[in-house]
């Protein structure tokens, strides 16, 4: 084969290859786009003392309060007598109780341990606790934001094919007498 033919072979492969990643790239950042997850509310601080609902464990006054203009929903952080912080969530008559500085993940079992860890680190989740065989992991998140749980949440899934599900610990009253995993 002539050096011109190959030259020829050489950048007609380099153009196909160059097409076909353009097309790969453009349908794969259209799919991203359809999987944007839904706007958080916004919240903003109150300045009154708004009474919280009746809670299932003694707890502190709030630290802090949120109340949310569009939907009306309210949120406080507070902090029961074994120093554990929660967020208590009320929209209308419903009332929702989550861990405020930790979240649960699931992680893929196909990946190993190490990279894992290393993409939780990279993106600043402190690890509390993991357990290898199952891949659940506890991780701690900054309670003092109103959307701090569910900003969290969208980014963990947002690393799929590493994090499988994502989500918040909710208050479980049959573990009154424990707190939940550290």
């Amino acid at each position: 084969m002539k050096q011109s033919q190959r030259v020829r072979v050489f950048a007609g492969g380099f153009f196909i290859g160059c097409v076909i990643a353009a097309g790969i790239a453009f349908l794969r950042s259209a799919s991203d786009h359809s999987n944007d997850p839904a706007p958080l509310s916004t919240f903003e601080r109150s300045a009154e003392a708004i009474p919280l609902p009746d809670l299932p464990f003694e707890h502190e006054k709030a630290f802090s309060i949120w109340v949310s203009p569009e939907t009306g929903e309210t949120r406080w952080l507070v902090q029961d007598d074994s120093k554990n912080l929660w967020r208590v969530s009320r929209l209308d008559e419903q009332v929702e109780i989550l861990r405020a500085n930790e979240i649960r993940v699931d992680g893929n079992p196909g990946i190993e341990t190490p990279a894992l860890r290393a993409g939780l680190e990279h993106n600043e989740f402190e690890i509390l606790t993991f357990d290898p065989l199952t891949k659940v992991i506890t991780v701690k998140i900054s309670p003092f934001q109103p959307n701090a749980i569910e900003e969290s949440v969208q980014l963990l899934i947002s690393r799929d094919p590493y994090i499988l599900d994502a989500g918040p610990i909710p208050y479980e009253e049959t573990n009154s007498e424990e707190s939940p995993p550290n």
